[in-house]
């Protein structure tokens, strides 16, 4: 994994949701097309990646992050600032838009998030 620079900034994205006000969340949302998973910060062991793939290992998850620009995702997780983690639909992802507009969008963003329980 390479190193990230620490003083990149922690970029909002459609893709992900940061704590109103620099709160910190009590829970992380991780919201997939089959459905939600909540998972409690207090369970969260440690992150790590790269621009193109983010883990988040919690005490029974791994939630594995795939897109571009998430270096930015992970300077927020650092932070502590992580609301939601939204998995966009599968005609988002292709063709790299986001909204109800259907406006192409190039900035930090996930493609695909996987969420699997340690045995």
């Amino acid at each position: 994994m390479s190193v990230l620079n620490a003083t990149e900034s922690a970029i909002e994205s459609p893709d992900w949701q940061l704590a109103a006000n620099g709160t910190t969340p009590v829970s992380l949302v991780v919201q997939q097309s089959a459905g939600v998973h909540i998972l409690p910060w207090m369970r969260f062991v440690y992150a790590e990646g790269n621009n193109n793939t983010v883990k988040l290992a919690f005490a029974s998850h791994m939630v594995t992050v795939n897109g571009q620009g998430l270096a930015a995702l992970l300077a927020a997780v650092a932070a502590h600032g992580v609301f939601r983690l939204i998995e966009p639909s599968e005609r988002e992802a292709q063709f790299g838009v986001r909204g109800s507009g259907a406006n192409k969008y190039t900035g930090p963003s996930i493609e695909s998030i996987t969420v699997e329980l340690f045995k």
